[in-house]
């Protein structure tokens, strides 16, 4: 009976002993409220861009064109844009008419670049497009539209339009006129006055010829006569200016005061600039005269300037 007493306490005291072991004891087990929180593992992604497809801005230049009965004015678009595959731009004639304007209408299919998407680049791609037209005569007048359309990455095409206007110089050129050109003699002067009598006089002046005279014009690159048509663009009317007019014979008269006749004194020529000078004694008061006699395409001119005479001429 003893035995077996005490084999029954052995055992229980193994199944405490066991259970010791298979639990820890209290102040071990971890508080839920003070444990940090577990770790989550993250997979780094790569951020990609979202293309934000856009038309920034369409320029067109000039804004109004004006067209003359000759040669051309070339019109140039310039369409910056964002995150776009391909853009079209054309030019609409007044009305809704196409019209290509004869150089780089824009017109066709997409041409569909290759280019991979800005998200796959991680970053916007800005682009900038010219197309240019040569306007002339023939084509139409009023508001002329640059349409523009561009293809963005999402499949969206986006659409911008600007305006410029085509006027017509309808400025008529005068008839050609029918007698010679008009000449002048400018600044003319004789120098000193009064004069001494006997010493020497300076007579100068200037030659010129209309350069712009019911639609005529004097051809100044060489320094002679050389004449023809054509069109007087920078003056509107029948008259422009005055240009020099070189290698002319200039006469040198003098008309004593008191009378009525005038003398002959020289012929002088006229430089490549138009000017010319002499110089003549002077012998008694009058008016002294300068005279271009013209021909069959010039008309004739004159000037003249008095001059007092004074006192003697002593010699020392």
């Amino acid at each position: 009976m003893v035995k077996r007493i005490t084999a029954a306490m052995v055992a229980a005291a193994m199944s405490a002993t066991a259970l010791a072991a298979a639990t820890p004891a209290f102040a071990d087990v971890p508080d839920a409220s003070s444990s940090p929180s577990p770790e989550v593992s993250q997979t780094p992604e790569a951020s990609s861009y979202r293309a934000d497809s856009r038309i920034l801005s369409v320029d067109v230049t000039p804004g109004t064109v004006v067209v003359r009965r000759h040669g051309s004015v070339r019109v140039t678009a310039t369409v910056r844009t964002k995150d776009v595959k391909d853009v079209k731009i054309e030019v609409l004639e007044p009305r809704g008419g196409g019209h290509g304007g004869g150089h780089g209408g824009g017109h066709g299919h997409w041409s569909a670049r290759k280019d991979d998407n800005p998200a796959d680049r991680h970053g916007p791609k800005w682009d900038t497009k010219t197309e240019s037209w040569d306007f002339d005569w023939s084509h139409k007048t009023g508001a002329w539209t640059v349409h523009v359309e561009a293809l963005g990455y999402d499949g969206q095409v986006r659409v911008a339009d600007r305006t410029f206007y085509v006027k017509r110089d309808d400025w008529r050129r005068p008839p050609a006129p029918r007698g010679p050109k008009a000449t002048r003699i400018s600044g003319f002067d004789a120098t000193p006055e009064p004069v001494r009598k006997g010493r020497k006089l300076n007579l100068q002046g200037k030659l010129e010829v209309a350069q712009c005279y019911s639609d005529w014009y004097y051809d100044w690159d060489e320094y002679d006569s050389r004449w023809g048509r054509g069109d007087c663009y920078e003056s509107r009317g029948y008259w422009h200016n005055w240009h020099w007019l070189g290698t002319q014979d200039v006469g040198i008269y003098f008309l004593p005061a008191g009378s009525r006749k005038w003398r002959y004194v020289e012929t002088v020529e006229t430089d490549g600039s138009g000017r010319f000078f002499t110089q003549v004694r002077a012998f008694q008061s009058g008016t002294w005269g300068v005279r271009f006699d013209g021909n069959g395409r010039l008309k004739g001119s004159e000037a003249s300037d008095y001059v007092k005479v004074v006192g003697g001429w002593h010699r020392h």
